[in-house]
C-alpha cells in the first residue's frame, strides 16, 4: 500500500472515530494493519475505539503495542493515562500522563485529565493549580475550565467556581460536560429544579452520557425531601478527606452508643432524649440505605421517572416495596393474632437492605464479594421465616447467622465508601 493510500485510510477513520462510528473506524484502521500490522496510527485508532466502547484491557494492550513501536508518542502515554483513570487505577494513569506532559506540555486536556485526577484523590489546591496550567495553554478549553470549577468549588471558591463554569458556558453551550457540572453542583446546594434544567439539556445534546442520565434521576429523585438531604449529605461526604469520612461514620455511631448507654441511669427527661437520639440515627441510617430504591419507587408512578429507570432499577425498587409491605402486613396481622407475626414481619421488612443492593436480574450465589453475601443473607432469612412457625429454637440459630451477616453486611458497606474515590 502506497503512504497516499495508508494516509486516505487514516484519515477516514479518524473521522468516523471522531463521528462514533467505531465499527467502521476500525474496519478502515484494519486496511491498514493487513498491509502492516505494526502501524503505530492504526493501532492507535483502534484502541481508542476500544477505550470509547469500554474495552479498557483489549485498548490497555494496543497502546502499550503502540508504546513499543513509537515511545516518544505524547498522545500514547496520556491514552494509557486516560484508559488507567477508567479503570480507577490512579497510580499508573498518573505515571502515564506525567510522560505525557513530560514529552509535550502543551496540550490543556494533558492537563485537564491531571486536574481531575487530583480532584478524584482530593486534593483540591493541587488540581486547581493544573487546571490553570492547562489554561495557560489554551485560556478557552471547557475541560479544564470544568475542573478549575470543581476544584474551586471544593476550596469553597464558590464566586469564582460559577464564573468559572458560566464562562465555559459561554465558549460551548453545547458542551454536555458542563451542563452535567452545573447540575451535580446544584444538586449539592439541593437546588433540584434547576439541576435537572442542565441535566436535561446535557441529554438533549449527549443521549448516552451516564452521568447525565445519573444526575437526570437524582433531580428527579429529590423532589422527595428526605432523598434531597440524604443526597446532599452524602455528596458532601464524598468530597471529604479520609479522616473527615471516619469520624463522619463511625465517631457519629460512637456518640449515639455513648448517649444511649448515658441513658440508663439518668433522669426520665434524658431518657427521653436519649431516645430520641437513637431514633433519629436509625432513621438517617435507613434513609441513607434504603433512600434510593424508595425515591426509584416514586419515580415508577411518574412518566419521566419511569423512562429514566432501567430495568434493574426498576426491578429493585419493587423487591423492595413488596418486602416492605409484606414487612409491615406481617406486623399489623401480629398486633391482633400471635407476636410471631410481628417478629416475621420486621425480619421481612429487613430484606429491603439487600435487595436494594443485589443486581437484577438476580444470579444466585454469583457476582462475587457483596453480592454473594447479599443472598447468602436473604437465603438465610428465608430460612428464619418459615423456621419462625415451625421450630422456635432453630429460627433463633438461624436468625443469629442472618444477623451476623446483615450487621457484617452493613458495616462492610461503610468500610467500602471510605476506601471509594
Amino acid at each position: 500500500m502506497s503512504d497516499l493510500g495508508k494516509q486516505q485510510h487514516i484519515e477516514r477513520a479518524r473521522l468516523l472515530l471522531y463521528q462514533k462510528r467505531y465499527k467502521d473506524a476500525e474496519d478502515q484502521a484494519g486496511i491498514v494493519l493487513r498491509d502492516n500490522p505494526n502501524d503505530s496510527d492504526a493501532l492507535q485508532i483502534i484502541g481508542h475505539c476500544r477505550l470509547d466502547t469500554r474495552r479498557y484491557d483489549e485498548a490497555l494492550t494496543l497502546f502499550e503495542q503502540c508504546i513499543g513501536i513509537v515511545p516518544d508518542d505524547d498522545y500514547v502515554h496520556y491514552l494509557l493515562a486516560f484508559c488507567w483513570y477508567r479503570k480507577n487505577n490512579i497510580p499508573n494513569a498518573k505515571k502515564f500522563l506525567e510522560q505525557a506532559i513530560a514529552l509535550y506540555p502543551y496540550n490543556a486536556g494533558y492537563f485537564s485529565l491531571l486536574s481531575n485526577i487530583l480532584i478524584a484523590e482530593r486534593n483540591y489546591a493541587d488540581a486547581l493549580y493544573a487546571a490553570n496550567q492547562g489554561l495557560n495553554v489554551n485560556a478557552e478549553d471547557i475541560s479544564c475550565l470544568n475542573a478549575r470549577s470543581t476544584a474551586l468549588f471544593r476550596l469553597n471558591k464558590k464566586e469564582e467556581a460559577y464564573e468559572t463554569i458560566n464562562e465555559a458556558l459561554s465558549i460551548n453551550p453545547e458542551d454536555d460536560y458542563t451542563h452535567i457540572n452545573y447540575g451535580w453542583h446544584y444538586l449539592e446546594k439541593g437546588k433540584h429544579k434547576e439541576a435537572f434544567d442542565h441535566f436535561k439539556e446535557a441529554l438533549r445534546i449527549n443521549p448516552n452520557n451516564n452521568s447525565a442520565k445519573e444526575g437526570y434521576k437524582s433531580s428527579l429523585k429529590s423532589k422527595l425531601p428526605f432523598y434531597r438531604w440524604i443526597l446532599q449529605y452524602s455528596l458532601w461526604l464524598n468530597h471529604q478527606n479520609r479522616n473527615t469520612r471516619l469520624i463522619m461514620i463511625f465517631g457519629l455511631w460512637g456518640v449515639v452508643q455513648a448517649t444511649s448507654w448515658a441513658g440508663k441511669n439518668s433522669p426520665e427527661w434524658w431518657k427521653y432524649i436519649s431516645g430520641g437520639i437513637v431514633c433519629i440515627y436509625l432513621l438517617f441510617v435507613l434513609s441513607s440505605w434504603l433512600g434510593s430504591s424508595l425515591a426509584n419507587l416514586y419515580l415508577l408512578s411518574s412518566s419521566h421517572g419511569k423512562l429514566a429507570l432501567t430495568e434493574a432499577e426498576k426491578s429493585s425498587a419493587r423487591a423492595v416495596g413488596i418486602t416492605l409491605l409484606a414487612g409491615i402486613a406481617l406486623m399489623i396481622t401480629g398486633a391482633f393474632v400471635d407476636k410471631t407475626f410481628i417478629y416475621a414481619g420486621l425480619l421481612a421488612c429487613s430484606f429491603a437492605i439487600p435487595f436494594s443492593f443485589i443486581d437484577f436480574p438476580i444470579r444466585w450465589f454469583k457476582g462475587g464479594g457483596r453480592q454473594t453475601v447479599a443472598h447468602i443473607m436473604l437465603f438465610l432469612g428465608a430460612i428464619t421465616l418459615a423456621l419462625l412457625f415451625i421450630n422456635k429454637d432453630d429460627a433463633m440459630l438461624s436468625g443469629i447467622l442472618y444477623f451476623i451477616f446483615f450487621v457484617g453486611y452493613m458495616w462492610s458497606g461503610s468500610i467500602i465508601s471510605l476506601r471509594r474515590k
